[in-house]
C-alpha cells in the first residue's frame, strides 16, 4: 500500500480520528444539497408554466461559459488566497478542485455549507481547517464589496434605459452593505495582520506578517463578476432585448447574486436573485420575458455548478486512487 503524500496527510494539530467526522459530514450535507437541488428545480418548473416566450437557445447555451470560466477564475483566487494566509505551498489542482466542489454547497440553507466542505477537505491542502474556514470570510469580503461597485457602476454608467425608479431603489438598498463590505476589504488589504487581536489570529492559525488579503484577489474578483455580466447580457439576447437594453441589464446579473448572499435565510439567493433581475428588466422588456430572464439565470448558474461540481469530485476521486 503507498504512503499517504504529505499534502494529504492531516495538518499540524489535528487528530486523524476526526476524519470519519468530517466524511459523515461531507456525505450528509451532499445528500442535503441533492434533496434541495431537486426540489428548487421542481419550483423553478412550476413558476415557468403558463409563461409563453420566443428564446433563443444558442444564447441560452453560450450563457453556461463565462459562468464556467469564472468559477475556475475564483477559485484559482481562492487558492492564492490560501497560500498567502497560511504561508505554505498547496496542491493548487487539488485547491481548486476542492474550491469548485464546495461551490454547490451555497444551496444549503444558511450560508454554512461552503466553509464545511473546505474544512473537511483540509487535508487534501495540508493547511489547517480553521485557516480554510478563515479564508471562506475573507474571500466574502473581497468579492461581495467588489460586486457591489462593479454592478453599480454598470447599471449607472451603462443602465439608463432600465426604469429610473426602479434603479433608484436598488441603489438606496445597495448603497449601505456595498459601503461596509467594502470598509472591510480595505482593512482586509490595507491592514498588517499583526495589528488584528493575537487571540484571533492564534484560533484561526493565521502566521506570518502582512495583509490578510493579497491585493490580486479583488482584481480577480473584478474578473470573476464581469463573467456575471457577460452571462447576463447573452441571456438578454435570448429573450429578445435590443442590444442596449442587454447591455443596461448587464448589472443586475451581478446585483443579483450579491443581494441574494447578504439575504441569510434564502439558500444560494432563491428568490432574492429573481426578484431583482425581474423588477430590473420588467418595465423595459415585460414582465413574461423578464421573468423569463431571471428563471433562466437561475437554472444556467445551477447547471454550471453542478458542472463544476462534476469535473472537481472526478478529479479529486481519481487523485485519491491514485495515492
Amino acid at each position: 500500500m503507498s504512503q499517504a503524500s504529505p499534502e494529504e496527510q492531516a495538518p499540524e494539530g489535528e487528530s486523524p480520528r476526526w476524519g470519519w467526522v468530517t466524511r459523515s459530514l461531507r456525505t450528509a450535507l451532499s445528500l442535503l444539497v441533492v434533496v434541495f437541488v431537486v426540489y428548487a428545480a421542481r419550483e423553478l418548473w412550476l413558476r415557468w408554466e403558463g409563461r409563453e416566450v420566443d428564446i433563443l437557445l444558442w444564447p441560452v447555451a453560450l450563457s453556461v461559459l463565462p459562468l464556467l470560466g469564472g468559477a475556475v477564475l475564483m477559485a484559482w483566487g481562492w487558492t492564492r488566497l490560501v497560500v498567502h494566509i497560511a504561508h505554505r505551498r498547496v496542491p493548487v489542482k487539488q485547491a481548486i478542485a476542492l474550491h469548485l466542489q464546495s461551490q454547490l454547497a451555497r444551496y444549503m440553507p444558511g450560508k454554512v455549507g461552503v466553509p464545511v466542505v473546505r474544512m473537511a477537505g483540509a487535508h487534501r491542502l495540508g493547511v489547517p481547517a480553521r485557516t480554510l474556514g478563515a479564508s471562506v470570510f475573507i474571500e466574502v469580503l473581497s468579492s461581495m464589496p467588489v460586486g457591489a461597485v462593479v454592478s453599480l457602476a454598470l447599471l449607472g454608467g451603462v443602465g439608463m434605459p432600465l426604469a429610473e425608479h426602479d434603479m433608484e431603489v436598488v441603489g438606496r438598498w445597495a448603497a449601505g452593505p456595498a459601503v461596509l463590505l467594502a470598509f472591510g476589504t480595505l482593512v482586509l488589504v490595507g491592514v498588517d495582520r499583526d495589528r488584528f487581536p493575537k487571540f484571533a489570529l492564534r484560533l484561526l492559525k493565521l502566521e506570518g506578517h502582512g495583509p490578510l488579503c493579497p491585493i490580486e484577489l479583488p482584481m480577480v474578483h473584478v474578473g470573476y463578476w464581469a463573467t456575471w455580466a457577460v452571462h447576463g447580457l447573452l441571456l438578454g439576447y435570448a429573450v429578445g432585448a435590443s442590444s442596449s437594453l442587454a447591455i443596461a441589464g448587464m448589472g443586475l446579473y451581478i446585483l443579483a447574486p450579491v443581494a441574494g448572499f447578504l439575504a441569510v435565510a434564502a439558500p444560494a439567493g432563491i428568490g432574492v436573485r429573481e426578484a431583482i433581475v425581474s423588477i430590473g428588466l420588467a418595465a423595459q422588456l415585460g414582465p413574461a420575458p423578464a421573468l423569463a430572464a431571471a428563471l433562466l439565470s437561475r437554472g444556467i448558474s445551477l447547471l454550471a455548478d453542478v458542472l463544476a461540481w462534476g469535473v472537481a469530485y472526478l478529479y479529486l476521486r481519481a487523485t485519491q486512487q491514485r495515492t
